[in-house]
């Protein structure tokens, strides 16, 4: 279902964007005329590296890995500055990602006798509202730069505790079914850098964008009603705040809504 729907996005877009570019003038064909700045619309997508940032240094520094997983969202972004120069841009964007977390507990530090990994898988909703700056290179290559607040709502996900040495049994928690496992809410700050490639065709343009960045998470995302961890194998935890940290990659293309009017007549040119 969601493939088909980003495939009708891409034809209605291209669609509206070919009609747009269409010339009628009545018997005779003027000069086209462009808007000097235009908005862009597109899909995006990509991979996420997630952890945490835990406020006790025992939890922080425990061994783990990052929860790779797949990104992808829809955006619009529009051009502040003139036409063919560097300058500002801003946009909006609505993204599907995971974040979370996997933490291994060892018998004592430094073993590499695992106990317990604990995971979290969170599912999540963003709207995200970028500010970029785009330095100008030419017509067909841009790099720029952007900061992105952004508010997330969690909608699901699990959080799992596996035992390797088989002392216990693994356990998962489905999120939705829970509120004592973590905060809905989330909202940072993604600060990232990328190139911009503009790519013209006879009948309509297209947009690709490659960039990275990093997501410095601002909201504790412990819930309300979870307990503060206690003794744990060798460690002794007083951790009471922990923030979303990760990396994003993400390519994105997009179709800039260029309308030519050619019709003195009707639109007062």
């Amino acid at each position: 279902m969601k493939k088909i729907f980003g495939i009708l996005i891409i034809v209605f877009a291209i669609s509206l964007q070919t009609m747009a570019q269409v010339d009628y003038s009545f018997g005779y064909i003027k000069k086209k005329r462009d808007f000097k700045n235009v908005p862009t619309i597109g899909i995006k997508g990509g991979i996420t590296l997630y952890s945490m940032h835990f406020s006790d240094a025992n939890y922080n520094d425990l061994p783990g890995k990052y929860l790779l997983r797949p990104g992808y969202g829809i955006f619009v972004e529009y051009d502040v500055n003139i036409k063919n120069t560097p300058g500002f841009t801003i946009g909006a964007e609505l993204m599907a990602v995971n974040r979370g977390y996997t933490k291994e507990f060892v018998l004592r530090p430094g073993s590499t006798d695992i106990q317990e990994i604990d995971k979290l898988d969170a599912k999540y909703i963003d709207l995200r509202i970028p500010f970029g700056y785009r330095f100008y290179s030419d017509q067909t290559v841009n790099p720029y730069i952007f900061a992105a607040p952004y508010v997330g709502f969690c909608y699901g996900g699990a959080i799992s505790k596996e035992f390797p040495n088989g002392e216990s049994t693994d356990q998962t928690v489905d999120i939705s079914q829970s509120d004592a496992v973590i905060n809905p809410l989330d909202a940072g700050v993604i600060l990232g850098a990328g190139i911009r490639f503009n790519i013209k065709f006879d009948v309509f343009s297209l947009v690709l964008k490659l960039d990275g960045s990093y997501n410095f998470g601002l909201m504790n995302t412990y819930s309300k009603t979870d307990g503060v961890p206690a003794d744990l194998y060798a460690y002794t935890f007083t951790d009471d705040s922990r923030n979303n940290r990760g990396f994003e990659f993400m390519l994105s293309l997009g179709l800039p809504l260029k309308f030519n009017f050619l019709h003195d007549a009707c639109h007062g040119w």
